[in-house]
């Protein structure tokens, strides 16, 4: 599985871009704000990926924030909601407009997407709202923002290796907080060895 992908942007359009990894050129849809953030640039690009396999086709959806990656997949989970109709919610809506919605059971909100009906939208509210309380989406207030890329790599390595999500979140927390200034590669080998410990603390 494909978590991630780092390259250079060979084409863009509306609705996704074409990513030159290393001579392999993925094309990764991806929401319009985020085409925004990230077009044009010649820099080295990375983008967070959540990757749909079906019969006859092979699917890159890509964000450029963790989290973001965490609620595509979210809504995915809900009868109705495919890869385009979970971008599209993505492209209109903030992420703390999605999560504040749903824990506000507020509906209204979803009609501003095309494609949402009232059906639709209801269903998001019943089916996510257990899920969005329980799951921690946000990272530590205690974690500064030139940590934040750390974080989220972090979580991705550990959780590419069969680590349950949300031990990942408690041990990149703990081992970024603890070594906040060393780099990825050396905050890696740190956050095994808590793994290896049977609590993380």
């Amino acid at each position: 599985m494909i978590v991630k992908l780092k390259g250079f942007i060979e084409f863009c359009s509306e609705e996704y871009i074409d990513l030159d990894v290393n001579g392999i050129v993925f094309r990764v849809f991806i929401s319009n704000k985020s085409i925004d953030k990230i077009y044009p640039s010649k820099s080295l690009v990375s983008i967070f990926v959540y990757e749909i396999i079906k019969e006859n086709e092979r699917l890159f959806f890509g964000f450029l924030e963790y989290q973001e990656r965490e609620i595509f997949s979210d809504l995915l989970s809900v009868q109705g909601v495919g890869g385009k109709m979970a971008l599209n919610i993505m492209s209109k809506l903030e992420i703390n407009e999605i999560i504040g919605s749903i824990n506000n059971q507020n509906s209204k909100i979803f009609l501003s997407v095309t494609g949402v009906g009232n059906k639709l939208a209801n269903r998001i509210i019943i089916e996510l709202k257990e899920k969005i309380k329980k799951k921690s989406l946000g990272i530590s207030s205690s974690i500064t923002t030139v940590n934040k890329d750390n974080f989220n790599d972090l979580v991705s390595c550990l959780f590419n290796l069969g680590y349950p999500r949300k031990i990942c979140e408690l041990t990149a927390d703990k081992v970024i907080n603890d070594n906040n200034q060393m780099n990825l590669e050396e905050l890696i080998p740190i956050a095994l060895k808590y793994l290896s410990k049977p609590k993380v603390n």
